[in-house]
């Protein structure tokens, strides 16, 4: 019932992403562009249409799918891919405005759904969401909020891919125990298109997924989340925020990390957490690891504790307390981590 249409869309998307490779079809400038970036971690040109060629393989799934919200949600997310993308081709979309259309996306995905969150397991919260305007507002926020969290992580081969292959196995997971058979499919839809680039991102960055695969898979896989919570109040937020805790975690502590030093949250740096173990491995290999090489290497040793923290989301999926335990183990470990990277580096300089 699955595997015909899965392998169809990872063929298409490996076949697509291929091309964009040997073709090189790509923004020239944007490419060079990327190279001198301070966050950039490559030296070659290349093509950062790679999320294009992906959802469009998506789209082409979704179609052996008969369920009008899942049409809704890729309705609503043309607002961003279309930013996203234009960015990519080289016109210069600001990440300002890339966020305006993700926010433009949200509201879009709620009009043509019906549905927003009034309850996020947050009892503070439930006051103010039992008030549709801020309901309503809230949600295209998070929404945004979360697509733009994808765009973040995207710094080396293999992460921001891999994360989306690990939210999506987990939320198909959970839409299959849960009888959401027809979500569970546009799961295993993204999780097929992404494979299918993965191959040519990773290890060697051959072609990257630039900001429209990026942000607009951010904005389907979160909706997904916000129809399995909206259909199944037993679902904990809690546990959906593991499944997402990377990407999440990752842009709260650049936007804190940024506020304390008195610099613009939007202002792209070289201390990511990625960037850090890149850093770390070149500096602690007295230059053995190249950074060609470290840069895989850092996604080898991120995605492990990205599928561990969203596998206990799946496993908690009904139960709020043991995922709040997790949100803050995780995130403790996220710290500690953070800090350690920065006094070993600076240590051995």
């Amino acid at each position: 019932m699955f595997l015909i249409p899965f392998l169809a869309v990872f063929v298409i998307s490996l076949g697509l992403v291929g091309g964009l490779y040997y073709l090189r079809i790509m923004s020239v400038q944007k490419a060079n562009e990327a190279i001198s970036a301070r966050q950039a971690s490559h030296s070659e040109p290349t093509s950062r249409l790679g999320g294009i060629a992906c959802i469009i393989s998506m789209v082409i799934g979704s179609f052996f799918i008969d369920d009008i919200n899942i049409y809704f949600l890729i309705v609503s997310s043309l607002p961003v891919f279309i930013a996203g993308g234009l960015e990519d081709l080289g016109y210069g979309v600001k990440a300002n405005f890339r966020l305006l259309f993700a926010i433009v996306s949200g509201f879009l995905a709620i009009l043509l759904t019906g549905i927003w969150l009034d309850d996020v397991d947050l009892t503070i919260l439930k006051p103010m969401l039992a008030i549709v305007p801020i309901a309503v507002c809230f949600t295209a926020f998070a929404s945004a909020g979360i697509s733009n969290s994808i765009n973040l992580i995207d710094g080396v081969n293999g992460l921001s891919s891999g994360v989306i292959a690990v939210i999506s196995g987990s939320l198909g997971f959970i839409c299959f125990s849960f009888g959401e058979i027809l979500l569970c499919k546009l799961c295993l839809a993204v999780l097929a298109s992404i494979m299918g680039f993965l191959i040519w991102n990773y290890p060697r960055g051959l072609v990257f997924l630039g900001d429209a695969g990026a942000y607009t898979y951010g904005h389907i896989l979160t909706w997904i989340s916000i129809l399995l919570i909206s259909r199944h109040p037993e679902i904990s937020a809690w546990a959906i925020f593991c499944v997402f805790f990377w990407p999440i975690a990752d842009t709260a502590f650049a936007i804190c990390r940024r506020l304390m030093t008195g610099r613009p949250i939007n202002e792209p740096d070289r201390m990511h957490f990625h960037q850090l173990i890149m850093r770390c491995l070149i500096i602690y290999s007295n230059g053995r690891i190249s950074r060609g090489l470290a840069n895989p290497l850092s996604t080898l040793m991120i995605l492990p504790f990205c599928l561990l923290v969203a596998l206990l989301g799946t496993v908690f999926v009904e139960n709020n307390l043991a995922s709040l335990l997790v949100i803050f183990c995780s995130s403790l470990i996220f710290v500690v981590s953070y800090k350690l990277l920065i006094f070993i580096a600076r240590l051995k300089r």
